[in-house]
């Protein structure tokens, strides 16, 4: 044969070779993106072994023919025909709400998980003010908003010596006392201002540097130490029903968008725990639910849906995760 024969021979099988090692599936095996719990906030589901993206979609969306969708928002699967046990996707709920199974016993179990990186700065409701180490004097150069990277000194409180080195918060609080039907609801809320660390401690006062500021620090704010909280946890779209009322926004906002972070009346005590969704329901205070053509009273129209970030025994801290209609305190949580 000759020499410019063989040639060709073997190009051309080098290039069948490697269209057929294209075509393969350990070619088609894509590492999925790894998440960064420090980074990303959203719905995620390891794949298991028998998944497929048609199978998750009908998990996920109840619909089969979503997978396109569920496709779309993992750029990093090349091809939706492999997908492979342990990797990790990105999972979005229907921004609409989901209408209820006809069938309990028909609905397919969803083991979802929710990162929320920003968990430790989100504010909480307690019953009782967490005790202050120390309040937060002035700045270094005088500033009277205090920001990240400021020196400020700290007025301790004496029960606990400040430790140099050591990360604390600070934070404000304010009482909140609403009422909800025949009763009231009292408890303190702390809003989480910034990330602090101790530089120097001495017999009158410590410095500390903020690390982080979420908010503007201002004179009289108060330091605790660093409350740590758990930022992915497993997502429960139909937990039991619970009679609980929105108690506001952590930022008091008339309007609770979607996104925003508020609190609700119920927590552990009620069996309340992250990862839980509930439906949002329109509130007596905001708009009747009374009609007025018929002499009845209707049930309350669904406006939203929110997922519970954090629980203490007598509150739970939200976010909103989709809105159809305006959202205001007051409003019904179930």
């Amino acid at each position: 044969m000759p020499v410019h024969d063989k040639m060709f021979s073997s190009l051309v099988f080098l290039t069948v070779a490697c269209t057929f090692a294209c075509l393969s599936p350990l070619s088609a095996r894509e590492e999925v993106k790894k998440f960064d719990t420090n980074q990303d906030t959203g719905f995620y589901y390891t794949i298991k072994e028998g998944d497929t993206l048609w199978d998750l979609s009908q998990k996920f969306y109840n619909s089969q023919w979503d997978w396109p969708g569920l496709w779309e928002i993992n750029k990093e699967i090349k091809n939706p025909h492999w997908i492979y046990p342990g990797n990790t996707i990105r999972v979005y709920l229907k921004p609409e709400l989901k209408k209820q199974a006809p069938e309990e016993s028909n609905r397919m179990a969803v083991e979802t998980r929710f990162n929320y990186p920003a968990i430790h700065r989100t504010g909480f409701i307690k019953k009782e003010q967490v005790p202050a180490l120390g309040t937060v004097l002035r700045e270094k150069k005088g500033n009277i908003m205090m920001a990240t990277n400021d020196i400020v000194y700290i007025r301790p409180s004496g029960q606990t010596p400040f430790v140099t080195g050591h990360r604390y918060q600070i934070y404000s609080t304010s009482r909140v006392n609403q009422t909800i039907g025949t009763r009231r609801y009292k408890g303190i809320k702390h809003l989480v201002k910034a990330d602090l660390e101790i530089i120097e401690v001495n017999t009158q006062y410590a410095a500390g540097k903020i690390k982080k500021a979420y908010r503007d620090v201002e004179s009289g704010d108060l330091v605790m130490d660093f409350y740590p909280r758990q930022p992915t946890f497993e997502v429960d779209e139909h937990p039991d029903p619970v009679d609980a009322v929105l108690l506001g926004s952590e930022d008091d906002n008339i309007l609770v968008n979607d996104y925003r972070i508020a609190f609700i009346n119920k927590g552990a005590e009620d069996n309340i725990q992250p990862g839980n969704i509930y439906t949002i329901k329109r509130g007596k205070e905001t708009e009747s639910v009374y009609d007025v053509k018929t002499g009845l009273d209707i049930a309350p129209v669904a406006s939203g849906r929110l997922i519970v970030l954090h629980t203490e025994p007598a509150s739970a801290t939200v976010m909103v995760l989709s809105s159809i209609q305006d959202i205001h305190p007051g409003d019904i949580v179930n």
